[in-house]
């Protein structure tokens, strides 16, 4: 269907249909020919459209009402349905806002040209509910319709951003378009100087690679705080999830790895579940306690067959403390426990000193602790599932003794490891291609790249 085809289409079920902003009157002619529509208004603020809306028209002028009306000002005659598309969200909103009393109780079928998520959030904000969203590609160009009525739904950013029932349903025509996106974007943020500009544009390109994934994305938080877990559940089969712990020093949570990561496991045929610990300034034990929250949580879910653990840096740490130290955190060991260029030790030598100090801050002194951090010391047999390891020779950030280390600790132990050490690249590359490089092209690195199929490898020769 091309785009007045389907905006008629949505008028199936109507009585009477308003369509302001008619232009040459084909959505109406079309809702009345072949939707089962018995009457409709033809609203429109310039005459020349409405006439040629008219002459359109021929044979159906007992069931068209011209108007000539700055959006539903003058329109007094009933209806049931409202269309409003081919012009800017904003102009939308105001055209809505100013007649907001005659359309609370109709049905609204919008098409906005630009501004959609600012479509979006107004409509929520006012007690509309989108009950259905269609994208389509007519005549070289993209589309999104909204289609709601009233009533109340809670949407977060994303929703907002992508549309609730769009980004849940991902059709082809969908995914081309914002793939498209994503790639011109990625073009866009190599050349950004200023750091504000930069920040925001990778704020949407880390949004694009979330949306970009099979998985439904769904985001809750931990524990009544601000930190919080996201979900990409392919559908309500029991299968293998990985459970995502970032890095980031435990200063932050690098968004490098995590929807990136999300979207290869989503592609292998995993759920995957990503948390963000530290979005509260807190020190040990709670990075761990609300990853081990989550921990729980999914493991009383019928969906989750395996609890894969998957930490980077610093997340490393935090996943592989919660694992060695499971009975601390009231939890259960992962089935299967992967680690990319972790912190391990506090040996000087190779101590990444930072992710210790933001750890433990006020309790840095306490040696018995610190020491119980040096995660290598803590390595017994059964103390962690079996391993998958990776990092790179030249890491500039986390010495790659870190998980020598450790690698050392689980031979003593017989602690089944599987260890690949790449003798390019630098920290934090996390998928090492364009979803995690974000521009910098010192980070894509398609050599580094096949640790994620490695990793797959690994998890269907153990689980099997």
């Amino acid at each position: 269907m091309n785009r007045i085809e389907t905006l008629a289409s949505l008028t199936k079920g109507s009585k009477i249909i308003c369509d302001v902003g008619c232009d040459h009157g084909y959505v109406v002619i079309e809702a009345l020919k072949n939707y089962g529509v018995e009457k409709a208004i033809a609203a429109d603020i310039n005459e020349s459209p409405l006439n040629q809306a008219k002459l359109n028209a021929k044979g159906l002028y007992d069931k068209i009402e011209f108007i000539l009306s700055d959006g539903f000002k003058n329109i007094n005659s009933d209806f049931d349905t409202a269309i409003i598309a081919g012009m800017g969200g904003i102009l939308i909103k105001d055209i809505i806002l100013s007649s907001i009393n005659k359309l609370k109780n109709k049905k609204l079928i919008l098409q906005a040209n630009s501004d959609r998520p600012f479509l979006r959030k107004f409509l929520n904000e006012n007690n509309f509910k989108i009950v259905n969203e269609i994208a389509l590609f007519d005549q070289n160009k993209y589309y999104e319709i909204i289609v709601c009525e009233k009533g109340n739904e809670s949407l977060d950013e994303f929703d907002i951003e992508f549309g609730p029932i769009l980004r849940r349903n991902k059709t082809d025509i969908y995914i081309n378009h914002y793939e498209n996106e994503l790639n011109n974007l990625e073009k866009i943020i190599k050349n950004i100087s200023d750091k504000d500009k930069l920040e925001e544009k990778l704020k949407y390109y880390r949004m694009l690679i979330r949306l970009l994934c099979k998985g439904t994305v769904l985001t809750y938080n931990i524990l009544n705080t601000k930190n919080y877990y996201r979900t990409y559940f392919l559908d309500d089969l029991p299968r293998p999830t990985i459970l995502v712990s970032p890095g980031g020093g435990y200063h932050h949570c690098s968004p490098r790895e995590a929807g990136n990561i999300a979207k290869y496991y989503n592609e292998f045929g995993y759920h995957v579940v990503v948390v963000n610990y530290k979005m509260t300034d807190e020190a040990y034990p709670m990075p761990a306690t609300y990853l081990a929250y989550v921990n729980n949580l999914i493991r009383k879910d019928k969906r989750v067959s395996h609890v894969i653990g998957l930490g980077f840096s610093a997340g490393g740490h935090n996943i592989l403390e919660m694992n060695v130290h499971s009975e601390d955190y009231n939890t259960t060991k992962c089935d299967l426990l992967m680690l990319g260029y972790p912190v391990i030790t506090n040996d000087e030598r190779y101590s990444h000193k930072g992710s210790f100090e933001y750890l433990l801050k006020d309790k840095i002194n306490d040696l018995k602790l610190y020491n119980k951090m040096s995660l290598e010391k803590e390595i017994k047999p059964n103390s962690i599932p079996p391993l998958f390891l990776w990092g790179t020779f030249t890491d500039e950030s986390v010495d790659v003794m870190n998980s020598i280390l450790l690698l050392e600790a689980c031979k003593k132990a017989n602690i089944n490891t599987e260890y690949h050490l790449f003798p390019m690249g630098g920290h934090g590359l996390g998928t090492s291609d364009r979803y995690s490089a974000e521009g910098n092209d010192g980070k894509s690195i398609s050599y580094i790249n096949k640790w994620l199929y490695l990793s797959n490898e690994w998890i269907k020769n153990k689980l099997n």
